[in-house]
């Protein structure tokens, strides 16, 4: 409540004898009376909110975090696990925790505290009725054979998926023999009191889904495709994934199911199998089930209406339907579609799809929410906008080509090239009132934009282009407030641009990138730009900063923030880069380019995995895997903390590093995947060393997934499940 309310219902409570020589609120400077209600107004609008807060407090849904703790030890919860700023959700297990004790030794309980604690989906598998049994005629176990039935092709389809890992254990329905090695220890798994609790740190992005990343159904764009992404043509297919390459499809997981639930396959982010989504489509077909659910929707044209399920087919596994209606065969292990008409392949000019893909992190261009993410990184960006009369009128423009926004809305251009002109029209406008301003770009589809940009960025002028669209806004009658220029919704979307991006930049200028799937190069051209943000993103190419004598960009400070790239590259005069939970890999790139070559540089990195060589002026790195040989000029200054480092490399001081000062010996790095397309891209492997693996701070692991926390979680897992257990029965985590 504020001041101005509580005032009010002070003076109301007064005799009116006391308030008649006073002067009205509103009207002069305020009496004696007035200024003395006024401060104990204040004051009691502090007590009430304390009162307020203490009331919340009570409850585990509204308490505050630090609170958690010491309601966990109302039930007798002593050991609570830390709280890591992640996903991981301290209060559900606190919440949960008496329901729990209640179905104690119960095989759902297990992956239920496991989720709660992790914030992982997680399946519990008791791997006693999975072991062979030997026959005796009076007791004919036929479901427990030594061998596999060929017939049921779903049943091997489902011990067949490969990624990820824990999929194809958790999932395996096939019997084994028995294994002596502790289940504990993750070392064996199929044995009589063994117990394996698989959780899964995939995420499922999905493109052009309703509602995603936070976004209301009035925020929802009512274009022809929303959010739908365009298909890339390449030998008669269409791959789903925007840069060609084979991804395995991924099916959403349904809502958290119930306590009592045991979680299947449609409970977990896992891979598509085509039988299933076979399954899917019949339901479908038959009318038990929405179109909409299906976890693929195909559109032929900017324009057209979705396939029904009658005209989606599962490859290998359906022939195309009768009549002339164009068709498509969905292959969703190589994560691509090839579409007919006639029962004769044919390419259509434009196809947009929505689909899910599989993710460990959210690093990237991606559909997944960035709402705050984004405020606070305008908020922490070096621009200050000048103090200069008739300057600093924000310019705002969005981008809709084939799907997103309504382009009949104003301000709505076709192109982002359509976009930067409309933006730079207004800075040359002689009246100068965007100039010193922020103007944004924002691009409101996941659609492609096939074209070199070129702008340049006046002094003092910031430059924001965002994968956002403009929301609707719900007011509290229920009426529906239209779209309004510059108030956006930066989640589910990520837009494809192709092409090189040129940027000059002004003194005191600024260029902020954010959502975007970049294929190409981003060239920073000699100037005087201050600050370069590129957040969110996935850049193919490199970024280059090219420097004259006189535009050396001098004063430029870059920084990355849970982003992919392939190298990093700038003259000897860019003074700073700062790389927060990033990925530098240059496979792609021709061969011996360096990942990160800023001679002039002091580089401070945080969480990041560079797969290739550093070369930098000095340097300061925290839980970083430098996959590569690192060069540092002045090694008197500088640290680097809790990361591995490539053999051969000269460093400044070493701290608790792996290898340590003076030392080129094993171990290495050891990842799930090296693919930039696999959902378990740059993850490290089980079997990689502890000294790497839980080397980083805290006993986290290095590199770019160090947010996450994925031992912290496991650990925390291991001890929460423990009373939980049944008796005589050992545990192991695996898949984590």
């Amino acid at each position: 409540m504020n001041t101005g309310e509580t005032l009010t219902r002070l003076r109301a409570l007064l005799p009116v004898h006391y308030l008649a020589q006073e002067p009205d609120v509103d009207e002069g400077p305020p009496g004696p009376l007035t200024a003395l209600l006024t401060a104990v107004a204040g004051e009691l609008d502090v007590l009430e909110e304390d009162v307020r807060r203490l009331g919340d407090g009570w409850f585990i849904e509204t308490c505050e975090e630090w609170l958690v703790p010491y309601l966990a030890d109302l039930i007798g919860l002593g050991d609570v696990p830390p709280d890591l700023g992640t996903a991981m959700s301290r209060r559900a297990l606190v919440a949960n925790t008496v329901a729990y004790r209640r179905r104690k030794g119960t095989l759902g309980v297990l992956g239920q505290v496991t989720r709660d604690v992790t914030g992982w989906p997680t399946r519990a598998v008791e791997h006693h009725p999975l072991l062979v049994a030997a026959t005796h005629l009076n007791h004919v176990r036929l479901d427990r054979a030594a061998v596999a039935a060929l017939r049921p092709a779903g049943v091997l389809e489902r011990g067949a998926v490969r990624s990820p890992p824990a999929a194809t254990q958790a999932l395996d329905p096939l019997m084994h023999t028995a294994e002596v090695r502790r289940t504990a220890r993750r070392r064996g798994r199929y044995g009589i009191r063994s117990i394996a609790v698989y959780p899964f740190p995939v995420h499922a992005q999905l493109i052009g889904a309703t509602g995603v990343g936070g976004t209301s159904d009035a925020e929802t764009p009512r274009g022809p495709a929303g959010g739908w992404s365009r298909t890339r043509a390449s030998g008669g297919w269409h791959h789903l994934d925007p840069l060609g390459r084979p991804t395995p499809l991924f099916a959403p997981p349904r809502p958290q199911p119930a306590l009592a639930a045991h979680a299947q396959e449609q409970d977990l982010p896992v891979p598509l199998r085509p039988r299933r989504l076979l399954e899917l489509l019949r339901t479908a077909r038959a009318g038990d089930l929405d179109p909409a659910a299906l976890p693929v929707g195909v559109r032929i044209g900017p324009t057209g209406t979705d396939l029904g399920p009658e005209r989606l087919r599962v490859c290998h596994l359906e022939d195309l339907a009768p009549g002339d209606d164009p068709q498509v065969l969905i292959d969703a292990v190589a994560g691509r579609l090839r579409a007919y008409r006639n029962g004769a392949p044919y390419v259509p000019s434009t196809v947009f799809v929505r689909y899910a893909y599989g993710a460990a992190a959210d690093i990237g261009a991606g559909p997944y929410g960035r709402t705050a993410r984004h405020t606070d990184l305008l908020g922490s960006d070096t621009w200050t906008p000048p103090v200069s009369t008739g300057a600093g009128a924000p310019r705002d423009v969005q981008v809709s080509v084939d799907s997103g926004a309504d382009p009949a809305m104003p301000l709505t251009v076709a192109d982002v090239a359509s976009g930067l002109t409309s933006i730079e029209a207004a800075w040359s406008d002689p009246a100068g009132t965007a100039v010193g301003a922020t103007a944004t770009v924002s691009i409101a589809d996941s659609a492609r934009y096939p074209a070199n940009l070129a702008v340049e960025v006046p002094p003092g002028t910031r430059l924001v282009l965002v994968a956002a669209r403009w929301r609707e806004r719900v007011l509290p009658n229920g009426n529906v407030e239209a779209p309004a220029p510059g108030r956006y919704s930066p989640d589910g979307l990520r837009p494809h641009l192709r092409g090189t991006v040129h940027v000059t930049g002004g003194p005191g200028s600024s260029l902020v990138l954010d959502g975007l799937l970049l294929e190409g190069d981003l060239v920073i051209e000699p100037g005087d730009l201050g600050s370069l943000t590129i957040a969110h993103t996935t850049l193919t190419g490199s970024v280059q900063v090219r420097s004259e004598p006189e535009a050396a960009n001098a004063t430029l400070q870059v920084r990355l923030e849970r982003t992919a790239v392939g190298a990093v590259a700038a003259g000897p005069s860019v003074p700073l880069l700062r790389a927060v939970d990033c990925v530098l890999d240059p496979q792609g790139l021709p061969a011996g380019t360096a990942a990160l070559d800023l001679p002039g540089a002091h580089a401070d990195l945080e969480g990041t995995t560079i797969r290739g060589q550093v070369r930098s002026r000095s340097l300061e790195a925290s839980n970083c895997l430098l996959d590569g040989r690192v060069e540092v000029a002045r090694r008197q200054s500088g640290c680097v903390r809790f990361s591995y480092v490539g053999p051969g490399s000269y460093t400044p001081r070493r701290y608790r590093c792996v290898p340590a000062d003076g030392s080129d010996g094993p171990p290495q790095p050891v990842y799930v995947s090296t693919d930039p397309a696999s959902p378990a891209y740059l993850v490290l492997s089980a079997s990689c060393a502890p000294a790497i693996r839980e080397g980083g701070e805290r006993e986290s692991e290095m590199g770019a997934h160090h947010h996450q926390y994925r031992p912290l979680r496991r650990r925390a897992a291991e001890r929460q499940i423990g009373p939980y257990l049944p008796v005589g029965s050992e545990i192991g985590i695996f898949g984590s």
